[in-house]
Formats: C-alpha cells, structure tokens, sequence
C-alpha cells in the first residue's frame, strides 16, 4: 500500500529548493567569470551591487531595503552615493520613478513594494539573522502583515521557515548585520576611488 505523503514535508522540500535556486543565481556571475578564466573584480562586485540598490529603489524600497537588497549595509550605500555623483543621481532617478507610478517606499501610507521583491528582501535578510520584525521592516511591511500572510500563504511561512533553517550556525538570535552575506575574494583593481566608495569598506 503507497503511503500518503506528508504535505508539510513537501512544502518544506519545496521552500529549500527555492532558496537553492536563489543561492545559484547569486551564484552565476562567478560561474560565468569562472568559465573565462577570470575571478571577480572589486570594480565589477561595486557596480553590481550598485545596479541591484538602483532596481530595488525603482521598486519603492527606502534606503535600508535597497541596502539589504544588494548586500551592504546602509552606511556604505550613503558612502557610495556621497563620492560617487552619477550612483547619486541614478539612485535619485530610481526614487524619482517609483514616485511617479504610486510607489514610493518613504511614505508612511505608501503601497507596499511588489509581493516577489519584498519577499526577497525578507528572505535574505531572515537567512542572515535578522528577527523577523527587522526583517519585515525592510521588506517594507509592518510585523502584523508579515504574520497575517504567513497564516493566509502556507507557502511564504514555508519560505520563512526555510530561510530560518538556512541561517549560518553561528547566527545570533538578537539578528545579526542583514548585510554580511560571507566574504568574497575578488580582484583589486584600478577602479576610481568613487566607485569603491572612498574607503577599505567598498571591499567585499
């Protein structure tokens, strides 16, 4: 006789192999600079980190989510758009556009961010050992909604649950910098100083 599968085993099956095939995107750049013979640089980890921060504020995040979105923290991102003028402006551009299709990620009684993007926002900052108020703040929605549609969405408490379980072993319960993804070794360049954020911290 076949026995019954378990429905929460599977949709916790399900949720790892999400953030496994989150992990492999993030992965990919290195996999395809790899195929070239070549290992990332500073100038090319700053600026797709930097791209990453531009969409997320086109998407209507504040400051702190488009931080947590493209892996640094905010005191680097206001560093960048400091002694970098055209990160500043594109930054501006991005808020500029959210504003004007109803989105913008400042206001108190702004529309939430896109459900995917603020659910990524969510996830990596859970998995890094951030509470989940904190988490929630950053993906642009308040604690009562994140537990409202984790009750209503078995798949996003799945996903929560998952990102729970992915957390480094080390991870403090109090959360930890939502920013420190691990180190990288990538190659110092010859970038501008502008692009590397003026200082050591624009090293990954």
């Amino acid at each position: 006789m076949r026995e019954t599968a378990d429905p929460d085993r599977e949709l916790a099956a399900w949720a790892d192999g999400v953030l496994a095939r989150i992990d492999a995107q993030q992965g990919l750049d290195g996999e395809l600079l790899a195929a070239l013979g070549r290992g990332p640089s500073l100038r090319e980890e700053t600026l797709a980190r930097m791209a990453e921060a531009v969409r997320t504020a086109a998407l209507g995040f504040g400051p702190a989510g488009c931080a947590a979105a493209a892996g640094v923290s905010e005191r680097l991102l206001l560093n960048w758009q400091e002694h970098n003028p055209s990160f500043a402006a594109a930054m501006s551009g991005a808020r500029a556009l959210a504003r004007s299709h109803g989105s913008d990620g400042d206001g108190d009684d702004a529309p939430r961010p896109p459900a995917s993007a603020a659910l990524l926002v969510l996830l990596q900052a859970i998995r890094t050992g951030a509470q989940h108020a904190s988490a929630a703040a950053l993906a642009g929605m308040p604690r009562a909604a994140l537990n409202r549609l984790r009750k209503e969405r078995p798949k996003v408490d799945a996903l929560v649950l998952a990102a729970r379980r992915a957390r480094p072993k080390r991870a403090d319960r109090r959360g930890s910098s939502t920013y420190e993804h691990g180190y990288r070794l990538v190659r110092i360049d010859d970038a501008p100083s502008s692009l590397q954020g003026g200082s050591r911290e624009g090293q990954f």
